[in-house]
């Protein structure tokens, strides 16, 4: 993602990487929350690259309520 100028080619990326956690791994609220902080700290601030990266943290916030962690993420 860092060395892609293409901006599309790396939301459709990121589209299929959330697609494939959702069919493979539903219930993995981990999974989701640490790959939106992987990308969202590699992204250049890139809005549209911050908005997917809301997706999967909005999907582990879903997954598991209660944990704080997912919640504070979304604070920053």
């Amino acid at each position: 993602m860092t060395r892609e100028n293409d901006i599309d080619y790396v939301l459709e990326k990121l589209d299929e990487l959330i697609m494939a956690m959702k069919f493979n791994e539903a219930k993995n609220a981990d999974l989701f929350y640490n790959m939106s902080r992987l990308f969202a700290r590699y992204c250049g601030r890139r809005d549209t690259v911050l908005e997917k990266t809301l997706l999967m943290l909005d999907e582990a916030t879903i997954l598991q309520p209660e944990k704080a962690d997912y919640h504070s993420e979304i604070a920053h």
